[in-house]
């Protein structure tokens, strides 16, 4: 099979490589075929864009800047990180982060108050024509609740107002009953209750009905939470930019308005309380730090007067300068008891001639020492007498007794004085350990005393410190200002939507999308065969040719020269494929044409194809062999009461001369069908039939077989077996995709010599289909048109052909 496949590609016509083309160019000219429905798209499209104009109202973007005085993420950590306590005590002058500040603009809390605040969560409208007005800030009347039962429902409630006059109106209730009531008069509903007021404008809207919406304000706060934005352009520059759209400008300018005027009022109010705050913190810390300062302070007066201290410091150098000059008395009073100690040993004496121990300069007391004196002279007399007279002379009798009463006289003098030395010592012995335990009890009551001052002083300094700061918090929060302030009020832009050429654009887009969408979904949804690809894909098997669809009523569309109809040189082509597919025979070809279902040109193909091979000069004769529903007696205009095959094959009739007509073409006979017979596949199963083509290939180049469809009947089947090639027809649009599969079912039953196909009815530019083709050489229909005349069209048919490029 694949060896047939490849012989007749090769020796198929030029153009069958040169008009093959890409899936993408075959899509192209589909849709350029069906214009007139993209055409209708796009008209539809620009129609329902030009009433969307209409209707809609525009939509404007509504735009304002905030300039912040505070550091932006990337720059705060060089201020907001100093975790000082005078930054704490400071919170007005403690930096804000700018995105911290967007997320408090966008919160629901701030833009729950704009939206009570500019009752957006009412709405009035006036209807007009196609189109409905928005009454925003031209309301001729002002919805207010007086009491609500509940929530409004997530749906919303909506009352229609007709306005009867200054004073009244009328008002259709949910039960559909009409009544009029005067305008500040309460009026209850499942809702709530609720009054309409007049405003100035309601002299322009007598007679008019007013559409008043009214909705959950959260649902309402969410919906503009969501439409507003909030954006840090730059981060290096703390300008905020806050935008939102709506269809009516003021609403939106007195949105944002409203949100930044809140936002600066939350501000100063953040920094407000968080002052007073501090300042309630610091006057709180300022009592309880007096109190713990006058504890203290009292403390250190009880330990003062305690201890009788006034200065500790100099009390202790006091008593280190008494300790040391009562240390000298007492080293003092020492020594001249040592003297007197010497002294009175003298005295004790009862020998003259002991010496008078040296005294010059330690005795004080002046009577001491005159007689001191006075016993020296004595003393020194003496000696100077005994250095010459011998001491038994009586001349130191009187020396000896005024020695001997002066040392008694001394002897007193010295009890006295030593006496009273004794006395000074032990009162210096006494001071001098009073001293000292008092200097030993100087370091514990300086440490003890230096505690309870470091505490003192500790306190006082905190409360200076508290004092201070608090003079400047309240300084700063009698003078706080915003750390933002506003650039730009909110202003309204050019109309965001809708723009007018980009609508259009996008109806011209929407309706070629939609004729695509069309077409694609009827492709998509349609189970038959449209492409040669398809059959491709699906079968691994020749297309011997293919054939152009014909909208006429002529069977024969096959003309001797250059004919009117370019599918005559398709059939031409055929003949061509079927020369190769026999391997060139010169005659006796048997040829069988047969197909899924009927209807599907097997009859049309074989008899056009007949007269094809007759006008090449082969002498042909074409078999009507569906006995069941014959046509191609009908084709060639012969009348169908003809005997013919039937009564050959069931012996009623054995002259095969009287069975054979002539078809009016030259070189083309038809053998009819014959009696429609109730078995007419026992028939063809009988030798009858073998001997019919055996004689007939005597006789015939080429015998044309047309039998019946092979799904319905197996007659085809039986056939086979006498013929040399089979062609089974496809007709384009009209065969079933599922029968792809029966016809593999027969390749692979290998029932079919030489089996191929012939692809039938085909509309080029209605699928967007390449293949074969008929645009022959380049030229087209023109070229064989221009050789014949061409056939006028009536005004019915033009308007079939072009009413078939919708669908």
């Amino acid at each position: 099979m694949s060896k047939q496949q490849s012989q007749v590609t090769t020796l198929a016509l030029p153009v069958a490589a040169a008009d093959s083309a890409s899936s993408a160019s075959n899509l192209i000219k589909k849709y350029i075929y069906h214009w007139p429905l993209f055409v209708l798209g796009v008209i539809l499209a620009f129609t329902g864009a030009y009433f969307y104009l209409k209707i809609t109202n525009p939509i404007y973007p509504i735009l304002a800047t905030l300039e912040f005085k505070a550091p932006t993420a990337s720059s705060a950590s060089l201020t907001v990180n100093q975790n000082s306590t005078e930054q704490q005590l400071n919170p007005i002058d403690k930096p804000v982060i700018v995105e911290n500040e967007i997320e408090v603009m966008q919160s629901k809390k701030l833009i729950y108050q704009v939206v009570n605040q500019l009752e957006l969560w009412v709405n009035y409208t006036q209807k007009k024509r196609l189109t409905t007005k928005d009454l925003y800030k031209e309301t001729p009347i002002h919805f207010q609740f007086l009491q609500l039962n509940g929530v409004i429902s997530p749906k919303g409630e909506k009352m229609e107002i007709s306005i009867k006059d200054t004073n009244s109106f009328v008002y259709k209730d949910a039960e559909g009953i009409s009544k009029k009531y005067n305008f500040s008069s309460p009026i209850k509903s499942a809702f709530g209750t609720w009054q309409l007021t007049p405003t100035s404008n309601i002299g322009n809207y007598i007679g008019s009905t007013i559409t008043i919406n009214i909705k959950d304000p959260d649902l309402v706060s969410d919906a503009y939470q969501s439409s507003i934005k909030v954006a840090l352009e730059n981060k290096d520059a703390p300008f905020v930019n806050l935008s939102t759209s709506d269809q009516v400008p003021q609403r939106g300018k007195d949105v944002l308005n409203s949100l930044m005027t809140l936002y600066l009022e939350f501000a100063i109010e953040d920094k407000n309380k968080l002052s007073q705050s501090t300042l309630k913190f610091i006057d709180n810390r300022l009592g309880s730090l007096k109190t713990e300062l006058d504890s203290v302070e009292g403390q250190m007066e009880d330990y003062e007067n305690k201890h009788n201290i006034t200065d500790i410091n100099s009390q202790a150098q006091i008593y280190r300068e008494l300790n040391q000059d009562n240390m000298k008395s007492l080293n003092d009073v020492d020594v001249q008891l040592s003297v007197l100690a010497n002294l009175e040993k003298y005295a004790n004496s009862t020998q003259n001639t002991e010496r008078l121990p040296a005294a010059s300069g330690l005795i004080t007391d002046p009577g001491l020492i005159t007689l001191y004196q006075s016993l020296s002279e004595l003393q020194l007399k003496r000696e100077t007498l005994l250095a010459t007279t011998p001491e038994k002379n009586p001349v130191f009798v009187p020396i000896d007794q005024q020695i001997k009463s002066l040392k008694s006289q001394f002897k007193d003098k010295m009890q006295v004085i030593k006496s009273s030395l004794l006395a000074q010592k032990r009162q210096l012995t006494a001071f001098s350990t009073g001293v000292k335990s008092s200097l030993k009890t100087v370091p514990v009551e300086g440490r003890e005393y230096a505690s309870l001052q470091r505490i003192q002083v500790s306190k006082e300094n905190i409360y200076k410190f508290m004092l201070e700061k608090r003079e400047q918090v309240a300084l700063r929060y009698a003078s706080s200002v915003s750390d933002s302030e506003v650039v730009d009020d909110a202003h309204a832009g050019k109309i965001k939507w809708p723009i007018v050429p980009a609508v259009y654009g996008l109806a011209l887009i929407l309706g070629l999308a939609l004729a695509a969408f069309v077409l694609f979904v009827k492709e998509n949804l349609d189970d038959l065969i449209t492409s040669r690809k398809q059959i491709e894909d699906e079968l691994n098997v020749n297309i011997l040719g293919e054939l152009a669809y014909m909208d006429t009523e002529d069977q024969i569309v096959v003309s001797e020269g250059r004919g009117k109809f370019a599918i005559g040189e398709q059939f031409r082509v055929l003949r061509t494929n079927l020369f190769h597919l026999h391997g060139n025979s010169d005659s006796g070809r048997v040829t069988l044409f047969t197909s899924s279902i009927s209807g599907e040109g097997k009859s049309f193909v074989s008899s056009n194809l007949a007269v094809t091979l007759a006008y090449a000069s082969r002498k042909t004769i074409i078999l009507e062999m569906d006995l069941r529903k014959p046509k191609i007696s009908i084709n060639f205009g012969l009348s169908s009461e003809h005997t013919g095959i039937s009564d050959y094959l069931d012996n009623r009739v054995s002259n095969l001369n009287e069975l054979i007509r002539p078809s009016g073409i030259p070189g083309l006979d038809v053998l009819s069908c014959g009696s429609i017979l109730p078995n007419p596949s026992e028939l063809l199963e009988k030798d009858r039939l073998d001997e019919l083509i055996n004689a007939l290939k005597e006789i015939y180049d080429d015998i044309v077989i047309d039998s019946p469809p092979i799904h319905l009947v197996t007659d085809a089947l039986i056939i086979a077996r006498v013929v040399d090639a089979s062609l089974y027809v496809v007709r384009q649009a009209y065969t079933h995709k599922y029968e792809l599969d029966f016809v593999n079912d027969i390749i692979e039953a290998n029932r079919f010599p030489k089996f191929s196909i012939v692809f039938n009815g085909v509309k080029r530019n209605a699928f967007g289909y390449s293949g074969y083709g008929y645009n022959y050489y380049g030229y087209g229909y023109s070229y064989y048109n221009s050789y014949s005349s061409k056939e006028k069209l009536t005004f019915a048919e033009k308007v079939k052909t072009f009413m078939k490029r919708f669908y």
